[in-house]
């Protein structure tokens, strides 16, 4: 009972296998010798920034808009001090007030004015830079003594695996 259960089994089988292979391609993997890669460049454009710094003279106001005040209270009192009765105090004190506004005025007039100093400014700038940046490869292979050709994104190095496809004629 054995020998009839086995037969039909190792018929299907092997009619399955048989029926892949008739009408249908098959197809597998194996390894090309590579003869010769060559890299392919295209010119691509990039943006590079760029300092530049230079040193610029600033100039800047000086004004003392309190001593012409400063100078009125002191030339007050002063005028005060020296006026002897009381109607010459006042006039003291007022004309001492306008002494005193007009030499401070003068003093701040003199001591201010334009103060100059060298600055250094920087601005950061884009430049377009153009480089070479490799794209592809073009392979040259090997494969049962002929020589075929493609184009690949990486360099395969010393071999290529290549799919190879068995289609019967017919």
């Amino acid at each position: 009972m054995l020998k009839y259960t086995v037969i039909p089994l190792v018929l299907a089988c092997s009619s399955a296998v048989f029926a892949d292979h008739r009408g249908n391609s098959v197809s597998h993997t194996q390894y090309a010798r590579v003869t010769h890669v060559q890299a392919i460049y295209e010119r691509v454009a990039f943006s590079a920034p760029v300092e530049q710094c230079w040193q610029e003279t600033v100039s800047h106001e000086r004004s003392s808009s309190s001593a012409p005040i400063f100078g009125a209270i002191i030339g007050g009192a002063l005028g005060n001090e020296l006026g002897h009765h009381k109607s010459n105090k006042r006039v003291g004190t007022v004309v001492g007030a306008v002494l005193g506004a007009t030499v401070a005025a003068d003093i701040s007039r003199n001591r201010s004015g334009s103060h100059y100093e060298t600055v250094d400014r920087c601005e950061v700038q884009q430049r377009q830079e153009w480089r070479d940046e490799i794209v592809g490869y073009d392979v040259s292979y090997r494969y049962q003594g002929e020589i075929y050709h493609t184009r690949l994104p990486y360099n395969p190095g010393r071999e290529i695996e290549i799919e190879v496809n068995v289609t019967p004629r017919g």
